[in-house]
Formats: C-alpha cells, sequence, structure tokens
C-alpha cells in the first residue's frame, strides 16, 4: 500500500491563534488552536491529501485494509494514534484526562495519555504539570474557595523538549507555547479550572469538577523521560523521545542530503509528522518506487507493509515519528 499524506483539520478554540495557519493555508479570523493532522476520531476525521487513495478517510483505509493501515498489534479497530499541532495563544484550561476503563465506562472513548514535543515557547517557558493536592477533600476544597493555583506544579520548558503527559496528570499548556501532541485517540478532557474566562458571548466554559475530582492522580508529577540516542552517525540521527504502553516517540534529524529509516515496529504502520525543514519520502510502494514531497506541517501514515523508507533533504529535515506496538531501542 502507499504512504499517505493527510489534511489538516483545523480546530477553532477560544484560546487559539494565528501563527500557524500560513503553515496550513488557513483562512479565517477565528483563532485557531489545534490542527489534527493524523486523526480517525469522529470530531476530527483526517482525509488523504492526493495519491490513490484521494479523498478517503484514515478510518476508510484502516477499514478497507487493515493489515497495512492498521497493522498487526493495534489495541482497538480504529487507527489508535491522533497527531496535532497546538498553538497556545492564551493559557489553556486546567485539565485531565482520564484512563481507559474510566472514559470507557463514563464516555463511550478511549483514555488519553499524551506528550508533547515542543515546537517553541517563550524564554520563561512552562507548563503546568502535576498538583501537590492530598486528596480528593483538599481538591474540591480548593475548586469550592477559588485557590486551585495554590496546588498546581510547573515545569519549565524549551524548544526541542518532550513532555509526557499520563492520563490522570494535572496539566495545561501555557501562552506563548507551540506543540505537537501525540495521544491515545480519544477527545476525553475534564475541566477544572480555566482562569475565569468567559467565550464571546460572556459565558464562561463548562467545568467538570466531580469527573476530574474521579480521575486524577492526586500529589504527583511525571517523571521527565531521559531521550537516549539510537544512532550516532554524522548524517542523521535518531532519538527516542518516549515510550510507554501507548506510543513510542522518535525524533529523526537528517543533517545530509538522505538517510533511511526502519518501520518502529514490524507489520504495524508508522506516523511521520514534519517539523522543521523540507524534502523527499522516497520508498518502494507496490514494486514502485514512490517519492513524496514534504514540508514543514506535513503528516503521513507509511503503511506496515513498507518496512523501509528514506528521507530525502532539501534543508536540514527534522521528523517527530511515531508509532504503537512493542520495539527495542
Amino acid at each position: 500500500m502507499w504512504p499517505v499524506k493527510c489534511k489538516p483539520v483545523a480546530m477553532e478554540r477560544i484560546w487559539g491563534g494565528d501563527e500557524l495557519k500560513p503553515m496550513f493555508g488557513v483562512k479565517t479570523d477565528r483563532p485557531i488552536g489545534e490542527y489534527w493532522v493524523i486523526s480517525a476520531h469522529p470530531n476530527g476525521m483526517s482525509v488523504v491529501d492526493g495519491g490513490p487513495f484521494d479523498g478517503r478517510t484514515l478510518q476508510e483505509l484502516v477499514e478497507a485494509h487493515p493489515e497495512a493501515y492498521l497493522g498487526q498489534r493495534a489495541p482497538q479497530k480504529r487507527f489508535p494514534l491522533l497527531v496535532k499541532f497546538i498553538e497556545a495563544h492564551d493559557d489553556l484550561s486546567v485539565q485531565v484526562h482520564p484512563d481507559d476503563a474510566y472514559a470507557q465506562a463514563h464516555e463511550g472513548d478511549a483514555g488519553k495519555t499524551e506528550a508533547w514535543y515542543v515546537l517553541d515557547a517563550p524564554a520563561d517557558g512552562k507548563v503546568i504539570l502535576g498538583n501537590s493536592f492530598p486528596d480528593r477533600d483538599t481538591y474540591l476544597q480548593a475548586v469550592r474557595d477559588g485557590r486551585v493555583r495554590e496546588y498546581l506544579t510547573y515545569r519549565p520548558i524549551r524548544k526541542g523538549d518532550l513532555v509526557f503527559v499520563p492520563s490522570r496528570t494535572l496539566h495545561a499548556l501555557l501562552r506563548g507555547t507551540k506543540v505537537l501532541e501525540i495521544q491515545q485517540t480519544s477527545d476525553v478532557t475534564y475541566r477544572v479550572y480555566d482562569w475565569d474566562r468567559v467565550d464571546a458571548n460572556g459565558k464562561p466554559r463548562e467545568l467538570h469538577v466531580e469527573k476530574a475530582a474521579d480521575v486524577i492522580a492526586y500529589g504527583t508529577e511525571p517523571p521527565a523521560p531521559e531521550p537516549v540516542a539510537m544512532v550516532d552517525e554524522p548524517r542523521f540521527d535518531v532519538v527516542r523521545l518516549v515510550s510507554c504502553p501507548y506510543f513510542t516517540i522518535d525524533r529523526v534529524r537528517v543533517r545530509g542530503r538522505s538517510a533511511e529509516v526502519e518501520t518502529g515496529v514490524r507489520g504495524n504502520p508508522d506516523c511521520a509528522v514534519v517539523v522543521e525543514g523540507s524534502g523527499h519520502l522516497r520508498c518502494v510502494a507496490e514494486g514502485q518506487e514512490v517519492r513524496l514531497p514534504v514540508k514543514a506541517g506535513d503528516a503521513l501514515v507509511i503503511p506496515a507493509d513498507v518496512p523501509q523508507y528514506a528521507w530525502e533533504a532539501d534543508e536540514a529535515l527534522t521528523v517527530i515519528r511515531a508509532f504503537y506496538g512493542s520495539s527495542g531501542p
């Protein structure tokens, strides 16, 4: 099967901005906070852009060709990863996502563990990650008293960092931050605090205080993952940024003209997102050589039956690669 490039789905958000619009060719005066670039979730379904499957949705490909676009070790029948660019022109709400068991029981959706690859951040950039609430009662009292901020844990960030956010972790992206987010295919968010702001109609957004109370991991801060260099070679490097039961994320930097990469897990597809530079993806698909032009913002699904492919750089090229299933370092 052929690698497919997906069209971005632009999502208006009260905290969104304008700086990523040119990258995705979006023309609107409304604030755009998220661009879903690989998604099989019904709230923002990816559509193939060009090639033999032009106009087909990612879920249609999964159902028609599961061996190629879902793989042998997928945890569910829909594509299990959702990838998005996020532009936080303003602070996001302080929020938490449930784990699989709670989300399936209460929302009919998957849980949400996610990770952020930081594309840009202010000089003093930070995110909210974790909390110091000792227990549920303290949390609920803080909500009633308007003292949630006193219990939030902050972590400094800079461009190129990877922030891992397991389900049940209280968190928020803050003003001036842009990230590439890789997550489980889920759209369940419980808001705890929204900085006392109101929407265009003068109304505050809905909070989900009680459900959040059910799922918050109290008094916890996730450990920062330690990147491990997988390849040390003059032309390019591949660095493993994080690996968890739901996904593995690598950063691929091409320093010369080209670099070959093997699929993350044999028998499963790769997701690849260009975050810097431009060039081509080259591979053999169905007996034919394929050479797709790529630039920053492009997102591709590389099918499982393409076990090896190459990145050709027109200029310094950085790609974030994500996959699911077990893989050694």
